[in-house]
């Protein structure tokens, strides 16, 4: 049995477990934000569909249980879709940030980390961009320009762990991002930079495909697969000059219906179809190529 764990109810959670399902594959959809890790432990092949921004949607609880759940599956031999390690690079910027620029993968520097209320803006440099350490959808993110930017968001700022990095500058008016399907870029589309800096599709940001993205760029991206566990996951990239900055990664992905009709691509089913030759390399007895 597959077991998809899940924190709430987002549209490619269903369509993924429809697509795998579709291919032959048992799949059990387990809550994660309500029910606890028993019925998980009994599968032979879990895929985490646990988005780092459930703390901010109510299900908290989905992160302690998985906290629990990586190292038990682990100690058992179940397989674990991503990495078990990916799990805490989506859920942690700065040690996802720290752990590729330790690869030599080009990323922002990170000034600082710590609550908001401990954090001080006069030693800062600007521009910067602060954002929850933990977390996702630019919630709680801003880029401060000046020390009375930063002051002014940290005073409304909850009380949580932000990070706060260097901000490279999106001189071409968009960030990349790069689709991740078993470790290769599968959909790579431009994404603009809405009014104040920030990025991203609830704020009104335009997609299109990017087929001139330059090899580098996915060079890059495909070594900080590797390096984080990421078999299948997104990655948002700055080109400044003739650099490639990873500015975000994450092990889970998510879409919507239209932009699926839009790009003419169905990430969830790309998903499902090596997922499910996983789960058919499992059946015959061989280890999985996971990274």
């Amino acid at each position: 049995m597959i077991g998809l764990l899940y924190e709430s109810d987002e549209w490619s959670d269903y369509k993924l477990a429809d697509e795998l399902r579709a291919l032959g594959c048992p799949v059990e959809m387990i809550d994660l934000a309500h029910e606890d890790i028993d019925r998980a432990l009994a599968c032979e092949m879990l895929v985490s569909r646990i988005f780092a921004s459930a703390v901010f949607r109510g299900h908290e609880a989905a992160h302690e249980r998985m906290a629990r759940l990586v190292p038990a599956a682990e100690a058992r031999g179940i397989t674990l879709v991503n990495s078990g390690r990916a799990h805490f690079y989506e859920i942690s910027k700065r040690a996802s940030t720290e752990a590729l620029g330790r690869a030599g993968i080009d990323v922002p520097r990170v000034q600082a980390c710590g609550l908001s209320r401990d954090l001080d803006a006069g030693s800062f440099a600007y521009p910067c961009v602060i954002k929850p350490d933990c977390g996702g959808r630019t919630t709680y993110t801003a880029i401060a320009r000046s020390r009375a930017d930063a002051d002014a968001f940290l005073a409304q700022a909850p009380g949580i762990a932000f990070i706060v990095e260097d901000y490279v500058e999106p001189e071409r008016g968009f960030i990349t991002r790069v689709e991740v399907v078993e470790g290769s870029c599968a959909l790579i589309v431009k994404r603009s930079v809405t009014e104040g800096g920030l990025s991203a599709y609830h704020l009104g940001s335009s997609y299109e495909l990017y087929p001139e993205c330059p090899r580098g760029l996915r060079a890059a991206v495909e070594r900080a697969a590797r390096e984080l566990g990421i078999a299948f996951g997104s990655f948002d990239v700055i080109e400044s000059g003739p650099r490639a900055f990873v500015i975000d990664a994450n092990s889970v992905s998510n879409v919507s219906e239209d932009n699926t009709e839009t790009f003419r691509y169905d990430l969830m089913r790309a998903h499902a179809e090596g997922m499910a030759r996983i789960w058919r390399g499992l059946r015959r007895g061989s280890a999985p190529a996971l990274l």
